[in-house]
Parts: structure tokens; sequence; C-alpha cells
């Protein structure tokens, strides 16, 4: 993984996005690595980061998702929504409710999106 990293520092950002779909592909043991990469400065490789964790699945993404929120960018916001969404932890409700205000409609859709899905997923899992 250490070998990755010192590749990254190397290259374009084409080459950055495509790398962190390949660790995507290698699942847990890159999560580390993606969280780090939520801070980058270039928001396509934060998307691109984002995006990998959500297809992962992995609730050590949701704390900085959930701050990615309240991001300045609303394209951070937007993926952000989606992701959350798409990993359903409910720890994400509450924040998710306050992005349903966003000054950007995509933003406010994708969160009331977000919220329907982690809803149905909770009325699945709990029949009562």
């Amino acid at each position: 993984m250490t070998g990755t990293l010192q590749c990254l520092a190397q290259r374009t950002r084409p080459d950055i996005i495509q790398l962190i779909a390949d660790l995507e592909k290698k699942g847990q043991p890159a999560v580390e690595y993606l969280l780090l990469t939520l801070k980058d400065e270039d928001k396509g490789i934060r998307i691109a980061a984002a995006r990998a964790l959500g297809k992962m699945g992995d609730q050590r993404s949701v704390g900085p998702l959930i701050s990615m929120l309240e991001d300045k960018d609303r394209d951070i916001r937007f993926i952000s929504a989606q992701v959350l969404g798409k990993i359903g932890d409910f720890r994400a409700i509450e924040p998710l409710t306050r992005a349903c205000a966003d000054e950007n409609c995509f933003v406010r859709i994708t969160a009331k999106e977000a919220l329907a899905r982690l809803s149905f997923n909770g009325k699945a899992d709990n029949p009562f």
C-alpha cells in the first residue's frame, strides 16, 4: 500500500483518480488511505475517494463524509449526501436532514433521496 501512496505523490490528477479506483478494488485495507484522500485540495480527487468509499460501504467513512456536507463546494456536499445514502448509516440522519435546506437544489434533492433510502432500509430491517 505504501508504494501506491508514493505513486500518488508523483502522478497527475487523472492518474491519481485511476489509482483511487484501484485502491477501491483492494477493499478494506485501502479505507484509511482513501479517508486521507478525502482531505485533498483537488475536488475531483475528493469526489473519486468519496465514491470509492461509498462502493466499499465502510462505516469508518461516515464521520468524514458527514463533515463534507458542510463543505463550501456544492459538488462535495452533493457527493457526500449521495454516498451517505448509499452507505445507509443512521448517524447521517440529522446531518442529511440539515442538508435538505442546502442552498443548492441538487444537494437538497440528493439529501432527501438519501434520507428516504435510510428510512426505507430502517423499515426493511425492522418489521414493527
